[in-house]
């Protein structure tokens, strides 16, 4: 190994930032607006600049440790420990470098461990960080967060949403858990970007859409380009003889304007929509249109601590129209009070809605 500095003070979250960076720099994909948000994160703390040198230097010298970078930790611990030159950089507790060199054996060989340690965990990072790691962004109860993926994608998470992260070499893979997202995708066409909503999963390259996961159904809603919607987890089986086959199900192209709604292994036609109601909820509005009132209670449900409850479950298909403040269940219940069929029980932690 060469000279270097290595931060005795390692941060990890930093360190796998700039192993984000050097993967996209190093595979040469990275548009003007990536190149500007670079320079920005580089320039927010001299840490960052560190973390990245370090890691282009690690990945570097990897030839000088094993040419054909298929070391694991044990071997380069054991290089480092009958290593001939006892020279190695730490940083200090007060940021300077401190040179160790010719120290007694066992100190040399801990100091030589410790940077081989550090190398090897940044060179897996740089090598195959994207490979394995599935970061998960979540919100609570009233909660909405906006995010900024790694590729440059923007997410905004409704209230009570969970989608786990996986990025590869050749695509971008959304998990929707839980909730309710809109995705605004930065273009790369060597890597689609994929949103999974159970069974089901929409795949675009550069667009804007919507995915609501329900209890009833997904919906997905297109405000620009155009997404594929599929059913990659299962397959449709066709009588063929005695035997059966496997078909891949089709897939169903929506357009910007429109909407479908993906339920029990099937998908409905792309029909036009009111995007902006579709979306009214990043405003802080909801807006139904003669939806299920079981879907009515889910939506506020994700906003509210004092949860709405459907106590006779015929009432579930009942249908509900009307533009409610998402934090504000109150012209709701006032308006469920003024069915005649209808009764509403209110506690401190329900709102609980019968028949009469």
């Amino acid at each position: 190994m060469s000279k270097r500095t290595v931060s005795a003070g390692f941060n990890s979250q930093i360190y796998e930032e700039a192993c984000d960076w050097f993967i996209d720099m190093r595979a040469g994909d990275v548009d003007a607006a990536g190149k500007q948000r670079f320079d920005a994160w580089v320039r927010k703390s001299p840490e960052h600049l560190r973390a990245y040198l370090e890691i282009s230097e690690i990945w570097d010298d990897a030839p000088l440790v094993d040419s054909s970078r298929t070391a694991n930790s044990a071997d380069l611990i054991d290089r480092a420990q009958t290593a001939g030159a006892d020279i190695v950089t730490l940083s200090g507790k007060s940021g300077g470098a401190a040179p160790i060199r010719s120290l007694p054996p066992p100190r040399a060989r801990v100091g030589l461990v410790a940077a081989a340690t550090i190398a090897f965990m940044a060179i897996g990072l740089a090598v195959g960080y994207q490979m394995w790691r599935e970061p998960t962004y979540s919100t609570g109860i009233g909660e909405q967060r906006s995010i900024v993926l790694a590729d440059g994608s923007r997410v905004q998470l409704n209230s009570r949403t969970r989608i786990k992260v996986h990025f590869t070499e050749h695509a971008r893979d959304i998990e929707l858990q839980q909730g309710q997202a809109l995705f605004k995708v930065a273009k790369s066409p060597r890597r689609p970007f994929i949103v999974r909503s159970g069974d089901f999963s929409v795949r675009a390259v550069g667009t804007v859409f919507d995915v609501d996961r329900k209890q009833s159904a997904t919906t997905v809603t297109v405000l620009e380009g155009r997404v594929a919607v599929s059913s990659p987890a299962s397959l449709r089986p066709q009588m063929s003889g005695p035997s059966v086959i496997d078909v891949p199900a089709p897939q169903v192209f929506v357009a910007a304007g429109e909407q479908v709604k993906t339920h029990d292994r099937s998908t409905t036609q792309p029909s036009p929509t009111n995007v902006a109601a579709a979306t009214a909820w990043t405003q802080g509005s909801l807006v139904f249109a003669g939806s299920r009132l079981a879907d009515v209670v889910e939506e506020f449900n994700r906003h509210n601590e004092r949860q709405l409850v459907i106590g006779e479950p015929s009432l579930a298909d009942m249908r509900i129209s009307g533009v409610y403040a998402s934090t504000d269940p109150a012209l709701l219940v006032r308006f469920l009070r003024e069915q005649p069929a209808l009764s509403v029980e209110e506690t401190e932690s329900t709102i609980v809605i019968g028949a009469r």
